[in-house]
């Protein structure tokens, strides 16, 4: 089951008839993004010209990606992702999701993701070895990228030990261009922000809501930036125990910034880089608002 559009709809007819109905208030607070991002309004950046294709990546090419903490800086292990002739592997990822509350079973960290040979997103896999595969994949970068436009697609995931699969929604909005300054250098990108509902509410919790968002730079092919935030309510635990109308506790995971820092296949340079500047920076907010799905409280980036 799968739905790809660029036009405003709510959830598709016609899904798996194992997949967990979503509760009407998330449903319709779903279909308000994806009308509100359907406007082709430019978040950000300058307007310029459609992206038709990405631009193949040699297999054997490794990126070496800078991890930092985005609360406070911190420096993580650096990612690497490595190409092949049937995709690309991004691993060293060590992402660590919201706790659960108390109910279900703890999750291992993600580890890594595998992408297809069109960069479509196959599957995330966990530090204890389990999986969750996406079917169809997602298409993270939705090509043709058109500034201004949004795109919208709906898919089953599958994770191993859970006989349910899960309907994820993710809609994905194409921002203008910024020249973007990462460890290897100088880059002129466009913005891609992605909104996902993962479908894994409980009786006592939200759904995982994920905030990603990808600098891609065309003339290097590649992602040089990328920012992940996520996050659920726990339901249980912001219930008054005297009968108030308490707020839902809301359960953060990590907030990792990644850069583009070399690529030893290329002898330590990317295709496209500009020398950076030394007095140039750079920096990011994102903050992902779990207590209203469906919209973002705050997305802007300062030089």
């Amino acid at each position: 089951m799968s739905a790809l559009s660029t036009a405003p709809a709510v959830p598709a007819e016609g899904h798996d008839p194992q997949a967990p109905r979503r509760p009407l208030l998330a449903v319709l607070a779903v279909a308000l993004a994806a009308i509100v991002s359907g406007c082709m309004t430019l978040q950000g950046g300058e307007p310029g010209p459609t992206v038709d294709a990405g631009a193949p990546v040699q297999p054997g090419t490794e990126l070496t990606y800078r991890t930092r903490n985005g609360y406070n800086n911190e420096p993580r292990a650096p990612a690497v992702r490595r190409f092949d002739a049937s995709g690309s592997r991004l691993e060293g990822m060590a992402y660590e999701e919201a706790g659960s509350g108390g109910f279900g079973r703890p999750l291992a960290p993600l580890a890594a993701q595998q992408f297809d040979a069109r960069g479509d997103l196959l599957a995330w896999e966990r530090a204890d070895g389990t999986r969750t595969t996406f079917d169809p994949p997602l298409r993270t970068l939705p090509f043709p990228l058109v500034p201004g436009q949004s795109v919208r697609q709906d898919v089953l995931a599958r994770v191993d030990g859970d006989p349910r699969p899960h309907r994820v929604i993710m809609v994905v909005r194409i921002g203008g261009w910024e020249t973007v300054a990462v460890p290897a250098g100088r880059f002129r990108a466009l913005r891609i922000t992605r909104d996902l509902w993962l479908g894994d509410f409980e009786f006592h919790r939200t759904e995982t809501r994920r905030l990603e968002i990808d600098w891609y730079a065309p003339d290097a092919g590649v992602v040089v930036r990328s920012s992940e935030d996520s996050g659920h309510q726990d339901l249980l635990m912001g219930r008054s125990r005297f009968g108030g109308n308490d707020s839902a506790t809301a359960r953060r995971g990590d907030w990792l910034i990644r850069e583009l820092d070399a690529s030893p296949g290329t002898g330590g340079g990317v295709p496209g880089a500009q020398p950076r500047g030394a007095q140039e920076s750079f920096s990011v907010t994102a903050r992902l608002n779990t207590g209203t799905p469906g919209r973002l409280s705050s997305l802007s980036a300062t030089k």
